[in-house]
C-alpha cells in the first residue's frame, strides 16, 4: 500500500520560497501569517531583514492597512490588530496620518483665554503615545497639522519608531498671515517657520485638520489656498487652488502635486501641477471621471457632505469618497472600489506593510 504523498511545494528551495512569498499581497496581512504556518524555515525567511527589504521593494508604495476617521478612532480594513484611542479628554479629532502613525488633537471645549492645545501622535499598532503641548496661541480654533518620520536614510516604506517631525500651520485672519512651527523628537524643539502675508482671505474659517500631502521635501496643505511648507528651508508660500471647488490635495500620476475636487456632484476632477514652456508654473487638468461608473446605484442619489472626497492615500492613486451610504476607497489605476465606513466628512488613510509573523518567527516558534 503506498505511503502518503508528500506536497513538493513544502521541497522548494529558500531561494523558491522566498520568491513565491514575496507576491502574497502586502494588504492582505493574513495571508503571511497562514504561509508562516506552514513550516519553520518559511518562518525564518519571513523574519529575515532581507525578505523584509525586498518585500517593501517589490511592492513599492505601502498598502492601505485601516483607516483613521475623523473622531481619531482607527479602522482596520485588513486582519490587522490595533490598540485603541486613551484620551483623558472629553472629544478627540484626527489632524493626520503618515508613515505609520497618526495625530490627533484632544480638547474638552473650545479653546480659550489660558488653555494650551495639546496634540497626541500615536502608533495604533503598538498603542505608544506621546502628549504634546504646542506653541499654538490661546483662542485659536483653525490649524492644521501633520506628523512624518524624520529618520535619516528612510524611503518611507517601513517606517517602525524612530524619530519624527509634526509640522503646524495657522492663519491669524486679522493680520491676513499665515504662520508655522516644526516639532522635532530628536531635539524636543518647536522652531518657527517663516510666516507668509495671506490677503486674500474673505471670512473666518473654523475648519481644523485640513487636508495635506508630501511631495519630496514639501509638504502641502489646502488652507484658503495651497500653503506650500519647504522642509529643508522651513519657509511657507502659497499659490491658488485649480478651482473653486472643494477638494483635496494629492499625489499627481508624475509624482508631483496634485489636486482633486467632486465638481458637479458626480464628475471627479484630477489637475496636476506643471512646468510651462517658460518656466511658470500652473495647474493642468488631467482627467475627469464620472463617479456614477465607480459608485454604486445609490450612492449619488444624495448630495454628499462637504466635497465629496474625504480623503486620499498619499503616493498612490486612491482617493476616499463619502457618500450617502458610505466611504468608499477607490483606486483611480484599477477601478476597484471597496466600501470601508459609514458616511463621514474626513478619513486618513494608515499604510504601512506589516509582516505578522516576524515576531513569532525570529523567536523560533512552532515547527
Amino acid at each position: 500500500m503506498d505511503g502518503p504523498v508528500e506536497d513538493p511545494f513544502l521541497r522548494l528551495s529558500p531561494e523558491l520560497v522566498e520568491e513565491v512569498l514575496l507576491r502574497l499581497p502586502p494588504e492582505e496581512p493574513a495571508c503571511l501569517v497562514r504561509a508562516s504556518a506552514v513550516r519553520k524555515p518559511w518562518r525564518r525567511v519571513l523574519a529575515s531583514a532581507g525578505f523584509r527589504r525586498r518585500y517593501r521593494e517589490f511592492h513599492g508604495p505601502p498598502p492601505v492597512l485601516g483607516i483613521v476617521q475623523e473622531d481619531a478612532s482607527f479602522r482596520p480594513i485588513s486582519a490587522l490588530p490595533a490598540q485603541p484611542v486613551r484620551s483623558r479628554w472629553a472629544k478627540v479629532k484626527a489632524l493626520d496620518c503618515r508613515h505609520g502613525r497618526y495625530l490627533f488633537e484632544s480638547y474638552s471645549r473650545y479653546f480659550g483665554e489660558g488653555e494650551p492645545v495639546y496634540i497626541t501622535i500615536a502608533d495604533p499598532l503598538t498603542g505608544h503615545e506621546l502628549r504634546l503641548r504646542t506653541p499654538v496661541d490661546d483662542g485659536v480654533l483653525w490649524f492644521s497639522a501633520a506628523v512624518l518620520c524624520a529618520a535619516q536614510g528612510c524611503d518611507h516604506h517601513g517606517c517602525q519608531g524612530g524619530h519624527f517631525c509634526v509640522v503646524i500651520v495657522t492663519t491669524n485672519h486679522q493680520k491676513k498671515v499665515t504662520a508655522g512651527w516644526m516639532y522635532s523628537s530628536e531635539t524636543r524643539v518647536w522652531t518657527e517657520l517663516t510666516s507668509v502675508h495671506h490677503p486674500d482671505i474673505t471670512k473666518y474659517t473654523y475648519n481644523r485638520g485640513s487636508p495635506s500631502v508630501l511631495v519630496g521635501d514639501a509638504l502641502y496643505f489646502d488652507l484658503d489656498g495651497i500653503i506650500k511648507c519647504q522642509l529643508g528651508t522651513l519657509r511657507l508660500s502659497m499659490f491658488e487652488r485649480p478651482t473653486d471647488a472643494k477638494g483635496h490635495v494629492m499625489t499627481a500620476e508624475d509624482g508631483g502635486l496634485g489636486f482633486a475636487a467632486v465638481v458637479d456632484v458626480t464628475n471627479l476632477t484630477i489637475w496636476s501641477m506643471q512646468t510651462g514652456p517658460e518656466g511658470a508654473m500652473g495647474w493642468a487638468k488631467l482627467r475627469v471621471i464620472d463617479l456614477t461608473t465607480l459608485l454604486p446605484d445609490r450612492a449619488l442619489s444624495i448630495p454628499a457632505p462637504e466635497d465629496g472626497i474625504s480623503g486620499i492615500a498619499e503616493g498612490t492613486q486612491i482617493i476616499f469618497v463619502s457618500s450617502c451610504v458610505g466611504t468608499y476607497m477607490v483606486d483611480l489605476k484599477s477601478r476597484r472600489v471597496r466600501k470601508v465606513s459609514d458616511p463621514g466628512r474626513k478619513v486618513f488613510p494608515y499604510m504601512r506593510f506589516y509582516i505578522p509573523a516576524m515576531e513569532a518567527a525570529s523567536m523560533g516558534q512552532g515547527q
